[in-house]
């Protein structure tokens, strides 16, 4: 039986990888650029964080990351969820959908997670949110808004981008 060794990259002072199965340092590359095939990738900003996206094109030509996981491996956490995003969206220049994401700690997740993601909503550092929280489902686009899945808040937006 062989073992491989996957393939990771230093790009933008973070180390990327696949999430699931192997790709090659060109696919990765490729991938990295949005002109790959849609593909789950870690990543990790030694000291700062760590997660999983996923890079794609639109039919329009723009960069769409979804970003399945945050973790901020700074003790002090404060303002490092917001500077990995804002980082991210920098070195990718595009729209940011977050997929079910909790930022995680190293005790656990919870309600603070629940209130960053609404947070980064509402500031514009994401570009959607597809999520249940407490029962809400809390979006910023046109499809996710009109879906007979989505459960409107009907109370007062607890963020300025909240449409029913």
């Amino acid at each position: 039986m062989e073992i491989y060794e996957v393939a990771q990259i230093v790009w933008k002072g973070i180390v990327w990888k696949a999430a699931y199965g192997q790709l090659s340092v060109k696919e990765l590359l490729t991938i990295l650029k949005g002109f790959g095939p849609m593909e789950v990738v870690r990543f990790e900003k030694p000291g700062s964080f760590r997660g999983e996206l996923s890079l794609s094109l639109s039919p329009e030509g723009t960069k769409e990351i979804t970003l399945y996981h945050l973790e901020v491996l700074e003790p002090r956490r404060r303002g490092y969820g917001r500077d990995a995003l804002a980082f991210l969206r920098s070195i990718f220049r595009g729209v940011i959908h977050v997929e079910d994401a909790e930022i995680a700690d190293h005790h656990g997740v919870g309600k603070k997670s629940q209130r960053f993601w609404i947070k980064m909503l509402d500031e514009g550092l994401i570009d959607s949110l597809n999520a249940d929280i407490e029962g809400n489902h809390f979006f910023n686009n046109e499809h996710d808004k009109n879906s007979k899945d989505s459960k409107c808040n009907t109370e007062e937006p607890k963020f300025s981008n909240y449409e029913c």
